[in-house]
């Protein structure tokens, strides 16, 4: 059964609840509405600085989207900028080049254009428009420069508006005392929420019947409690959740949802317990070092994990053991991703696998790290996780991973970065990732790239994720990379 025929089977002509924004289907709180309401009259009235925040999976994004829908037939000219790696003076670059304009060889010539440009659109009674998406990875310097572009103004009126949106941590930043003047800028401050419980039911039955399912799907109260419960009304989690429950639906033609149907769909997503750890506020770092060098997804924007997709230094390749010739060992338990030290000595050639794993004391695990720490070079770790039960096929042969088994369970380590490569590597990374999807069939080759957070590239990488047993986030993390870099998948 593939993924269209299980929504069809639902009666329903697309997936209600998909991994990536979808502001034609907007379901809008009493809380949520007013509060978009006000963003567009700041904006129509041109009252300057306006700032969104939310936890991950909050729907920041999909706002966003929404908020240009309804501004688009307003003679509103937005710029979007969705990578806040880019600092300063590239920043400012992006900016011109979303508005169409050339770049200059400087932060003041860009300023004096930008500002011409926009006086130019305020004389004819345009809005301009300046959306910066996961602002928290902002520099303070970028954010300096953000409030001299929200000190461009004429008269009474602001010559840009900028909406500034980010998780929690932007608000800790705002409030250090360097960026004081900005804060005081701020003329509405939205902060999104989880759906209350009472809110969930409505949200399944809006989601279902705007994909066409006309009042035959419903949520036992049970199950609403269950789902409350399981992700706190995070928006992200919910759609996860729901989706892999309308396939419990399709597979016994049901068409209630049920609180074991939650159950089933929470045990099968692992993830999810520890992004409700992350949302319950567990002692994960916030910090956004930390973020980029765990490789952690912000909401939308670029992760330095598509930085190493492709781009290191490619070994000599060589045949790689599948797990099952592997000799198997208990090991014990370790985190998801491991970091190994380097090793100090000068690098030598590895011994195959198979050699190591025939010595008692040394475990399949290990054997493999060893393996790959003598060729890592500097800047690099070993990264190690369990194979999804349905990853199979066959995989092109390298030196940068290897596979191991551990138990009954299928696992791969691989060489992978631990800081963040330069931004001109992660949009190389960008156009590999994008090149590959479309040789899949799960990218239309001939739509134009629409950057890695665009809508169609999400979509697919969801697609990618869904065929190979991973989590339909069609966000960036590491296993997907390996993934799609060396396991020869044929187009489905």
């Amino acid at each position: 059964m593939t993924v269209s025929s299980i929504y069809a089977t639902l009666g329903l002509s697309r997936n209600p609840f998909p991994p990536t924004p979808d502001a034609g289907s907007y379901f809008f709180t009493p809380r949520l509405e007013e509060d978009f309401a006000e963003i567009v009259h700041c904006i129509e009235a041109r009252k300057g600085f306006v700032l969104l925040t939310g936890e991950v999976g909050l729907g920041k994004s999909t706002l966003v989207r929404r908020l240009l829908d309804t501004l688009q037939d307003k003679n509103c000219h937005s710029a979007l900028i969705l990578n806040t790696f880019l600092q300063d003076s590239a920043l400012l670059s992006a900016i011109q080049a979303d508005f169409g304009l050339p770049s200059t060889e400087s932060v003041d010539q860009g300023l004096a254009h930008l500002t011409e440009f926009l006086i130019a659109k305020h004389q004819a009674g345009d809005i301009n428009l300046l959306v910066i998406d996961d602002a928290q990875n902002l520099s303070v310097d970028s954010l300096e420069l953000v409030r001299l572009l929200c000190n461009l103004e004429t008269g009474q009126e602001k010559l840009l508006q900028i909406l500034l949106v980010g998780q929690p941590e932007l608000e800790e930043t705002l409030a250090t005392p360097e960026l004081r003047q900005l804060k005081s800028r701020i003329v509405k401050h939205a902060r999104l929420n989880g759906l209350q419980k009472d809110e969930l039911a409505r949200y399944f039955d809006f989601r279902v019947n705007a994909a066409g399912a006309e009042g035959r799907l419903s949520i036992e109260p049970a199950a609403v409690d269950a789902l409350h419960r399981a992700t706190q009304g995070n928006l992200r989690r919910i759609h996860l959740v729901l989706d892999r429950c309308l396939y419990g639906l399709a597979s016994t033609k049901g068409s209630m949802v049920t609180p074991a149907l939650i159950q089933r769909a929470v045990a099968d997503l692992p993830a999810l317990g520890d992004e409700a750890k992350t949302a319950a506020g567990s002692a994960v770092p916030r910090n956004r070092k930390a973020w980029i060098l765990a490789g952690l997804l912000a909401g939308t924007t670029a992760t330095v994990a598509i930085a190493s997709f492709g781009l290191v230094s490619q070994q000599a390749s060589a045949p790689v053991a599948p797990a099952e010739a592997v000799a198997t060992a208990a090991v014990e338990p370790t985190p998801v991703l491991a970091s190994a030290a380097k090793v100090p000595a000068p690098v030598v050639a590895a011994a195959p696998v198979q050699a190591v794993a025939q010595s008692a004391e040394v475990s399949p695990r290990r054997s493999c790290e060893i393996q790959l720490e003598a060729l890592a070079t500097p800047g690099e770790v070993v990264h190690a996780q369990r194979l999804p039960d349905n990853v199979g096929g066959s995989w092109q042969p390298s030196t940068r991973f290897c596979r191991f088994a551990v138990g009954q369970e299928s696992w791969v380590a691989w060489l992978g970065r631990d800081d963040a490569l330069h931004i001109v590597a992660a949009q190389q990374a960008t156009r590999k990732v994008q090149a590959r999807l479309k040789s899949m069939g799960l990218l239309d080759p001939r739509e134009p790239d629409d950057g890695f957070f665009g809508s169609k590239t999400g979509e697919a990488l969801a697609r990618f994720q869904q065929q190979h047993g991973l989590a339909p986030t069609g966000k960036p993390d590491d296993l997907t990379f390996l993934l799609l870099e060396h396991q020869d998948a044929s187009p489905r």
